[in-house]
């Protein structure tokens, strides 16, 4: 699935905006029983919502700066965005972040979010991540660092939403007046596989409707047409399709250097700015 193709890219122009619109309606890369329904996450005036956030942006600019320190991770930048959504959506009420469980002063883990959504309680756990592959194989599956592999992140999840089941949750959840019984468990799971062109389609519980992308060990994979323009991803704009002035494009010549990164493809659209029509992960051999 080519998720940078989705209407909601023509609307939105803030890069911020966009970030936070991929995190509520992106699909999954990997198929949960636990994931939480898009429209939920959403909202019946959500979609309003993102229109009037990309209309005036300086109150989520100011947000994003008041709780800084996400310019070195895109998880926690990612984290930020949904904090952010969280407090001020329509149907949501934020009932605790970052949430401690500790037993005799070690630290079990954390509650990425409980929210209230419309009128029930959720334990929500966020991870966005982006890996390559081949599609018959989950456990190839890796980031552009090999230690990074997908099937660890999927056991990382149920790991973390298996957190209020230990006993010691049960106090941190007597601090905001719930009980375990209470609240409902799911992932916010988001990111891109990448694939091999001529590679066969993702096998479950890889999600065939997932964003996908081009994985590359070499550049003579690649099938270059002389028109193509591209744009260098850096570490924080990979969650949503890039929008980008020209000043920002770059030729095949120039990428070809790259031996390992992520790279849009971009198109120059009718509002004079380029937008991503397809991502590229490059990596160099996998041993």
């Amino acid at each position: 699935m080519n998720y940078a193709s989705d209407p909601i890219w023509w609307r939105l122009r803030k890069t911020i905006v966009r970030d936070l619109a991929s995190l509520l309606t992106a699909p999954s890369p990997w198929l949960s029983s636990t994931e939480l329904p898009v429209s939920t996450l959403l909202g019946d005036e959500g979609f309003r919502f993102l229109l009037s956030l990309d209309e005036e942006p300086n109150n989520l600019y100011l947000f994003l700066k008041q709780h800084g320190a996400y310019h070195t991770h895109l998880g926690v930048y990612a984290e930020r965005l949904l904090y952010y959504w969280f407090l001020h959506a329509p149907h949501s009420r934020l009932i605790a972040h970052n949430l401690p469980v500790q037993d005799n002063q070690r630290t079990l883990g954390a509650f990425d979010f409980i929210v209230q959504l419309n009128n029930q309680i959720f334990h929500l756990e966020l991870t966005c991540k982006y890996y390559g592959g081949l599609p018959e194989k989950t456990e190839s599956f890796i980031g552009l660092n090999k230690a990074d592999r997908l099937i660890d992140k999927m056991y990382k999840i149920e790991q973390q939403l298996a957190l209020s089941t230990k006993p010691a949750a049960k106090s941190a959840l007597k601090n905001l007046s719930l009980e375990p019984n209470q609240l409902q468990h799911a992932s916010i799971i988001r990111g891109m596989l990448f694939k091999q062109p001529a590679s066969q389609n993702l096998q479950v519980p890889l999600n065939p409707l997932c964003w996908q992308g081009q994985y590359i060990e070499n550049w003579s994979e690649f099938e270059f047409q002389e028109h193509y323009r591209f744009h260098v991803l850096d570490h924080l704009s990979l969650i949503s399709p890039v929008r980008v002035s020209s000043n920002a494009i770059v030729n095949f010549n120039q990428i070809k250097q790259i031996q390992q990164g992520m790279i849009a493809l971009v198109q120059q659209h009718a509002d004079g700015y380029w937008h991503e029509v397809e991502r590229i992960m490059k990596t160099t051999k996998h041993s």
